[in-house]
């Protein structure tokens, strides 16, 4: 059975490791267990999170019940819901839903140090980010800022490019969020940005989520792939 997690007590076994476990342990150090529009669930099989209807599936066991999990998001909804591969090609048998490849990459190269600007202004980083993604203003930042002054995630800048850390737990880090403003493209800016917060956040492990259509660039920035993952949504 799925069940809400009243505290944090019920996500005690949660797997250290891993992006999926590490993106609801990053949630939950943000928010905890207080407000409505953030829940977790857990059951024998799944830890789950959720944030204004936007998933994460962390799967345990040998033999999860994929027909509960289906019962649970027809019966709460949701919009996107991020997960492995497997509960992906589960879920879609399941549930109405289109299926996103995600892939993700370990950088495996040199990091190269240099001066970065931390935590510039959110509303200068929102200002090249809407250049690339169809983000809205209001519940990004509401939510980054959160994280950020929690000590969860933060945001660097060189030049025109920025880029997120969305955590750094347990030796695991996540980077997303990469962009240059149009005008400054294809000169580097953003590889020598990675590879500048690389070199700062070791020796963790450092991550990112891709398209296919950029594994080639974050290849050659040097990341190597480390598997597939699932973005399901409406």
């Amino acid at each position: 059975m799925i069940r809400r997690v009243k505290s944090a007590e019920d996500l005690a076994n949660l797997p250290d490791s891993g992006i999926l476990a590490q993106k609801i342990r990053a949630l939950l150090l943000s928010y905890g267990t207080k407000y409505e529009f953030c829940r977790f669930f857990y059951s024998a099989d799944f830890f789950i999170s959720e944030l204004s209807s936007e998933f994460v599936v962390s799967e345990i066991g040998c033999n999860p019940d994929y027909d509960e999990l289906a019962d649970f998001f027809g019966f709460c909804g949701f919009a996107k819901i991020f997960c492995s591969e497997s509960v992906g090609e589960q879920l879609s048998e399941r549930i109405y839903c289109e299926n996103e490849i995600v892939n993700l990459m370990r950088f495996d190269g040199c990091g190269i140090p240099c001066e970065t600007e931390h935590n510039p202004p959110l509303s200068e980083v929102y200002e090249i980010l809407k250049s690339a993604f169809d983000i809205e203003f209001e519940p990004w930042y509401v939510d980054m800022s959160h994280r950020i002054r929690h000590g969860i995630s933060a945001a660097r800048r060189l030049g025109d490019s920025i880029l997120v850390i969305q955590h750094n737990l347990n030796g695991e880090a996540l980077l997303s969020q990469i962009v240059t403003a149009p005008q400054e493209r294809n000169k580097g800016n953003a590889t020598q940005l990675i590879r500048a917060v690389c070199a700062e956040l070791s020796p963790s492990a450092v991550f990112v989520l891709c398209h296919d259509e950029l594994t080639g660039f974050y290849t050659n920035v040097g990341f190597s792939p480390q598997g597939r993952y699932c973005q399901l949504s409406k």
